[in-house]
């Protein structure tokens, strides 16, 4: 079920024995996603979960062709990205459809002993049973203490594993219908808090010029003399530092997500010939680097813009915290 990586510490000591692993090797261990999709069909009741997500596409597709309209929106079933890619072909009635998370996590509340794993969501489940810890399938573990330098280097092995999956298929047998078919496996999202959203995208961070995590162009604001960019859509009155001038945006009418210049920006920044250029070009466009999901098949994923999420649980949490903490000390009432 799982491969082991070995990746020897900067001056470490190596045996001329690929056979022999020593305490100066850290491993990192990769969990195909194949073997763990593939178990769930070999039993009647989570094969039958499998299909929730093929019932309920249906009555949602019948729902809009019968009213013009969906009810009740509470689930990604619902959701215009999923249906698009329903009705354009790419997602099939047997295939399954995948998100991707990363993140750091700390082990031990009262020792420093970090690690970053990355899991998947099975989106084919049922919403009650998607996101429970029986069902949130392992990917990878990347060691800690130190954050992961290249990130993309423990990745790629459980990508490409997906991305074989989906130029090849993945065999199935249903036990509860006693079927065998080839199923197509398609990611819709990559998921992340937003510090590690640049993981998956090749994106400047939150306070890049061009920061916006859905790539829709908007550009940011900075101080005088400043390096910090901030999501401001208003020009300031007094004064405006050169490069941040541009006029007022206007809240109700942000463009969409994914610029139709993130080919040509992505060309740009992969082709400059040195560091200096790099570093204007990286502020201009907002990009880095290719990300490593760009290699998935274009008809099996929703496409990088556009698969990349938004950060909204913190940005919740951190308001409702900013506003209470204000509430209590000038006495006011929260509501």
């Amino acid at each position: 079920m799982s491969d082991l990586w070995y990746i020897p510490l900067a001056g470490a000591k190596t045996s001329r024995n690929p056979r022999v692993v020593q305490d100066s090797c850290q491993t990192f261990t990769t969990i195909p996603i194949g073997p763990q999709l593939q178990a769930l069909y070999r039993n009647n009741n989570s094969a039958g979960d499998m299909d929730y997500l093929q019932r309920r596409t249906e009555e949602v597709l019948h729902q809009i062709r019968e009213t013009g309209s969906i009810p009740v929106v509470d689930d990604l079933a619902m959701g215009w990205d999923y249906l698009g890619a329903v009705l354009d072909g790419d997602i099939k009635p047997h295939d399954i459809v995948l998100m991707v998370s990363l993140d750091g996590v700390q082990l031990y509340d009262s020792k420093e002993l970090d690690c970053w794993i990355y899991i998947w969501i099975i989106v084919n489940l049922p919403p009650d049973k998607r996101y429970r810890k029986l069902h949130v399938r392992p990917g990878g573990f990347i060691p800690g203490p130190n954050k992961p330098k290249n990130v993309d280097s423990f990745l790629f092995p459980g990508i490409h594993h997906l991305a074989a999956l989906q130029a090849k298929g993945l065999q199935i047998w249903n036990a509860r219908t006693d079927s065998r078919y080839i199923s197509n496996l398609y990611l819709l999202f990559t998921t992340t808090d937003g510090p590690s959203l640049v993981y998956w995208n090749g994106m400047v961070g939150h306070s890049g010029k061009n920061g916006c995590r859905m790539y829709c162009g908007v550009l940011s604001r900075r101080k005088t003399r400043g390096k910090h960019y901030y999501p401001a859509l208003l020009k300031p009155h007094d004064h405006c530092t050169q490069g941040s001038d541009h006029l007022d945006i206007d809240v109700f009418k942000l463009p969409p997500g994914g610029c139709t210049n993130y080919a040509d920006h992505l060309s740009t920044i992969v082709s400059v010939p040195n560091q200096t250029q790099w570093d204007k070009q990286k502020t201009k466009t907002g990009l880095t680097k290719p990300p490593l999901i760009l290699a998935l098949s274009p008809s099996r994923s929703l496409g990088v813009p556009l698969c990349m999420t938004m950060d909204i649980m913190h940005l919740a949490g951190n308001i409702s915290d900013l506003l209470i903490s204000l509430c209590v000390k000038t006495g006011s009432s929260p509501i």
